[in-house]
């Protein structure tokens, strides 16, 4: 937190990231899905129509560090689709995955009745009979934001209706975090800055920490260099702005 003070008013310059599953944050956190079908050959279907890697933004889940996200899901497929070969699953199935390999620092977090802790490498996770929409918890401890971490899963079926899945990768990489910068610009004047990079994000101010609706300012940012700025008036009442992904 950075404050700079004007006469007797002062503005409290606040960096808020928006995290997890709320509806607020990067694309309103919509679910990614892994649908799962079967073929007409009775083999597993693994759809992975969605861009990878995923970003995961910093961790909500307390006793989960580093970068998460529950909102990648393992999701029975409710139609019969012949132009992709993806069929609904047998109610009379009980689906496990299986990890077979992790980037170091990537994790899938479970609980296990008292704590959370890490899958090994040959254990199952527990989805159960179709329908299902299961979410586990995807989680990288630590990560540099650019790099990308993988896993790999297989699916399996312990009633045997359907063989085991091929080997399937799941990527991820964390979400860059984008800070505001003030400083005096001039008597009664100061400005923000913030990175150009970040495109998906919106300057919103409020009058106190708590409050619970932001105003998004819609006023357009000029462009120096590699920053966008936005000047403020600093002998306006105490204001809080922030970053917010949406």
């Amino acid at each position: 937190m950075k404050t700079i003070l004007s006469r007797k008013n002062f503005i409290t310059l606040m960096l808020s990231v928006a995290i997890g599953l709320t509806t607020s944050s990067a694309q309103a956190h919509e679910e990614t899905e892994i649908i799962v079908g079967h073929t007409a050959a009775g083999q597993f279907h693994v759809g992975l129509d969605f861009p990878q890697p995923i970003e995961l933004d910093p961790s909500i889940f307390a006793g989960i560090n580093g970068y998460a996200t529950g909102e990648l899901a393992f999701h029975s497929t409710i139609l019969d689709d012949t132009n992709s070969d993806s069929f609904q699953l047998s109610t009379e199935s009980d689906f496990r995955f299986i990890l077979l390999a992790k980037d170091p620092g990537m994790e899938l977090t479970v609980f296990n009745g008292t704590n959370f802790v890490f899958m090994n490498v040959g254990e199952s996770y527990y989805i159960g009979v179709s329908p299902f929409d299961t979410h586990p918890i995807w989680n990288l401890v630590n990560g540099t934001p650019g790099n990308v971490y993988s896993m790999t899963l297989k699916l399996r079926d312990l009633n045997g209706i359907y063989p085991d899945s091929e080997p399937f990768v799941l990527s991820f990489t964390p979400a860059p975090i984008y800070g505001l910068q003030i400083k005096s610009a001039s008597a009664g004047q100061a400005t923000l800055s913030w990175s150009t990079n970040a495109v998906d994000w919106a300057l919103e101010s409020a009058d106190t920490l708590a409050a619970t609706n932001w105003t998004t300012i819609t006023n357009t940012p000029t462009v120096s260099g590699t920053n966008y700025t936005f000047d403020i008036n600093t002998t306006e009442a105490q204001r809080f702005y922030r970053l917010q992904k949406f």
